[in-house]
């Protein structure tokens, strides 16, 4: 009869263990707003928050405040902001919305960008700052190798490898065309300096 009963905690144990461990890899409650309460900025709100209950975003999302807003250009802060793009394909909205949670990772390790800085711009030099090959200045464009790098191998885990580079693909011919055609090319180049700094999700 003990045994029995050891056996019946052990499983319940093991339950609540693993229902834990599923609630605190869970995406955590994302605070969405619209900036300016219209039916398309509505409807860009549902699509992040269909992502965010299909994927488990819990360690791609550094920061929980999200804003809405028709007409913007997607930016990580103050507050990251993402425009009505993609609202017909899930996968770019997605990768939109872990390429600016990667700016704000990149924010955390903000003692090692000027080393950063250098080893990017010694590995792979004379990158077209001039959008759309470039993101508009010197430093942030280097900064986005690191950025897409992040989009790139955050994709891969939530949406499978061929999915994920069809992403990165098709943003080499969209914007950032230089960025994303150095991380195709030189992919683990990239990687090694990310690594060296641990720069991960």
């Amino acid at each position: 009869m003990a045994r029995g009963t050891d056996i019946s905690r052990f499983i319940i144990i093991g339950c609540a263990v693993f229902c834990a461990a599923t609630l605190s890899a869970a995406t955590p409650k994302l605070n969405i707003k619209t900036k300016h309460g219209n039916q398309l900025e509505a409807r860009k709100k549902q699509q992040i928050e269909h992502l965010a209950a299909q994927y488990d975003l819990g360690k791609f999302t550094i920061t929980r405040d999200i804003m809405i807003e028709q007409g913007a250009v997607n930016h990580s802060m103050p507050v990251l902001t993402l425009n009505l793009r993609f609202m017909e394909n899930d996968d770019l909205a997605l990768s939109a919305y872990v390429h600016e949670q990667g700016h704000w990772l990149l924010s955390q390790h903000r003692m090692d960008l000027t080393s950063l800085f250098n080893d990017l711009s010694k590995r792979f030099p004379n990158l077209d700052v001039n959008p759309p090959r470039g993101s508009g200045g010197l430093r942030d464009t280097y900064f986005h190798l690191v950025v897409c790098m992040l989009e790139w191998q955050a994709m891969e885990q939530l949406v499978g490898a061929d999915r994920a580079r069809d992403v990165i693909e098709w943003k080499e011919h969209d914007h950032y065309t230089d960025i994303y055609r150095t991380i195709l090319q030189q992919r683990e180049a990239v990687e090694g300096i990310v690594n060296k700094y641990q720069i991960k999700f």
